[in-house]
């Protein structure tokens, strides 16, 4: 089992990527969607289903070719967290929109947030796995409204996390 430290470790590194002109024109874009509302389905159905964190794609999908009756959508969008745009997929079950992604046992999490669904964005399936695709850009784990300062963070709790620093301590704000 992979431990915490070792999952935020590569978590900061995913987002430490160099800024680009197709990123901030990405933002400006996302910015201006419409957002929806989604319900978290509550973290005892979560464990029963099986669900795991940080697999909301692949959680996603798993609704949507596992109803017998054909009406779970997959959305593809963005969840805005500070200011980094998180690349995050939800359902569209008979018309209300869920979050079937659990969170760390540690974390409270919100009954519900806002989502900006993205129909720019393409699922491509690439060695077995989905990848995902905005105007021909590979995404990973999303797009940052302000890089420099996301930059500096993911330094900081790097710093934290390989001082061994509680992981749940080094990802709070400085």
């Amino acid at each position: 089992m992979t431990n915490l430290r070792d999952v935020l470790l590569a978590e900061v590194d995913r987002w430490a990527f160099p800024e680009t002109d197709w990123e901030r024109a990405t933002v400006e874009e996302i910015a201006r969607l419409p957002a929806i509302t989604v319900h978290r389905v509550d973290a005892a159905q979560l464990k029963w289903m099986g669900m795991k964190p940080r697999e909301c794609h692949v959680n996603a999908r798993f609704m949507e070719k596992n109803d017998p009756e054909g009406r779970t959508k997959r959305i593809v969008g963005w969840w805005r967290q500070g200011d980094r745009y998180v690349l995050h997929s939800i359902v569209d079950h008979r018309d209300q929109y869920l979050c079937f992604t659990p969170v760390d046992e540690n974390m409270v999490p919100e009954s519900q947030f806002e989502f900006l669904p993205d129909p720019k964005i393409e699922i491509r399936e690439e060695n077995g796995h989905n990848s995902y695709y905005r105007d021909g850009v590979k995404i990973d784990a999303g797009v940052r409204a302000d890089p420099s300062q996301t930059i500096a963070h993911a330094k900081v709790v790097r710093e934290r996390l390989l001082s061994g620093m509680d992981p749940y301590e080094a990802v709070r704000l400085p």
